[in-house]
């Protein structure tokens, strides 16, 4: 029996690039899959290509905006909802950098600049939300898909007001998402209670 076979997991950005090959590998070996993107008509065709090709039913697709807040709520809501198990979560979903010196800021739909959002509060706010499930389904993992790209974060600025370089904001997200990891990890840790 394959190692994934019996196991729930949920992979963020799942329509593209590293996404689209972990998860691709995961349906193969016959893990229920839980599929986002934020492009409905490519997702839907990853999933009919995915169920084909893995000869594999218990494949997913959830669509969501990382840019919003509310739309990553209801996602973790929905998940929550329809699944009575989750093993692996893999928060990979993200807006990259674009091309150094760009400094057109752009903002979410919630106002927060957006790459800070998409590639950090999003993955926070999920992960917090489903933690639950992934305690109950323990053993269970966390997988955040950072950056060899990392900027110091300024708390004085988190949003990157001033001096905006879309490349920078990523690197900076990126690093959020790595402290995010590392303390996420102390918390359970402190608390006894690991995703194994």
């Amino acid at each position: 029996m394959n190692s994934l076979a019996g196991k729930t997991i949920l992979i963020t950005g799942a329509t593209d690039g590293l996404g689209k090959l972990v998860s691709k590998r995961a349906a193969a070996e016959g893990a229920t899959l839980l599929l986002h993107g934020r492009n409905k008509e490519k997702g839907a065709k990853l999933l009919d290509e995915m169920k084909a090709s893995a000869n594999n039913q218990n494949i997913f697709y959830y669509n969501a905006d990382f840019s919003s807040l509310e739309e990553v709520f209801n996602l973790s809501q929905e998940i929550l909802a329809e699944h009575k198990s989750l093993h692996v979560l893999i928060n990979n979903a993200a807006i990259g950098g674009g091309p150094k010196g760009s400094s057109e800021r752009e903002l979410s739909k919630n106002g927060y600049e957006v790459r800070f959002a998409a590639n950090y509060l999003s993955h926070y706010l999920l992960t917090q939300k489903l933690l639950p499930l992934l305690l109950q389904s323990a053993p269970a993992r966390i997988a955040n898909v950072a950056s060899i790209g990392q900027s110091p974060l300024n708390f004085s600025d988190i949003q990157s007001k001033s001096r905006y370089d879309s490349f920078d904001a990523y690197c900076k997200s990126k690093l959020a998402q790595i402290i995010f990891g590392f303390e996420l990890a102390e918390q359970l840790k402190r608390k006894k209670r690991y995703c194994k």
